[in-house]
């Protein structure tokens, strides 16, 4: 069976786990589709833990070597990883990042992108910069471009998992697409714990996975179809796809 790419481009090391561990665990282990990363920064303004792993100065090589131990763990094929700054991404002129992003759809030829929602979840200035840049970038795509699909990683404001507060999130009626695998818990649990500098982010937003649990990882990822290419193709808010390749006769 051809292989079908998908390609994730996030902000910093931690983000592909965060938003899109299960899915990128489902898609690797089930041989659906080769799955890469693109990580525009090596969080070098994040933490380097309690107590200190590295110095400030070691952190960035850290953080490198902690997402490439995930990467593994989650079966990602390939990733690149940019120098830009952490916490200054939207600096950066946004059709600079649209060129590299192109130039890694022509390498890679994915028929699938998956970045942050414009809110970011977190409201991240860094997740939001990326967000306008990959959504660009499909925009400026000629025609002969691999890509069929954009989505967003989102997180449901009113979903099953509990509430979480707007405006980083949306409601689950305007989510298209959940991956729902909840067999891959320990994998993206397993992951999460490769990014050690970053274990009081995790121990946040996922309490005891640090500690070897995985229970408070949750069986979905949850995104918005922001665009495609796909002739007389539809989503409705009462039937939400299942597979990020539906419509694609894959």
């Amino acid at each position: 069976m051809k292989k079908n790419n998908i390609l994730f481009v996030y902000a910093h090391p931690d983000d592909e786990t965060f938003a899109s561990g299960i899915t990128i665990s489902k898609y690797t282990q089930e041989n659906k589709a080769e799955c890469h990363l693109l990580c525009a920064t090596r969080g070098q303004a994040g933490k380097p833990g309690d107590p200190p792993l590295c110095s400030i100065e070691q952190l960035p090589a850290y953080r490198e070597q902690e997402l490439r131990e995930a990467a593994s763990l989650l079966g990602l094929a390939s990733v690149e990883l940019w120098d830009y700054q952490d916490k200054l991404l939207n600096t950066v002129p946004v059709d600079e990042l649209v060129k590299r992003i192109h130039q890694a759809i022509e390498v890679l030829q994915p028929a699938v992108l998956v970045t942050f929602a414009p809110h970011g979840i977190s409201g991240h200035p860094d997740h939001q910069a990326i967000s306008q840049a990959t959504t660009k970038a499909v925009q400026t795509l000629g025609a002969t471009t691999s890509v069929r699909k954009l989505y967003y990683a989102t997180r449901p404001s009113n979903g099953p998992f509990g509430a979480i507060e707007p405006p980083f999130s949306d409601p689950i009626e305007s989510i298209t697409t959940i991956i729902n695998a909840p067999e891959y818990k320990p994998q993206v649990a397993a992951a999460l714990r490769a990014h050690k500098t970053q274990h009081l982010s995790v121990e946040r937003v996922f309490p005891g996975v640090p500690s070897g649990g995985f229970d408070a990882v949750p069986p979905s990822n949850h995104y918005i179809l922001a665009w495609h290419n796909l002739p007389s193709y539809s989503v409705s808010a009462d039937k939400k796809e299942a597979d990020l390749f539906e419509g694609m006769g894959v």
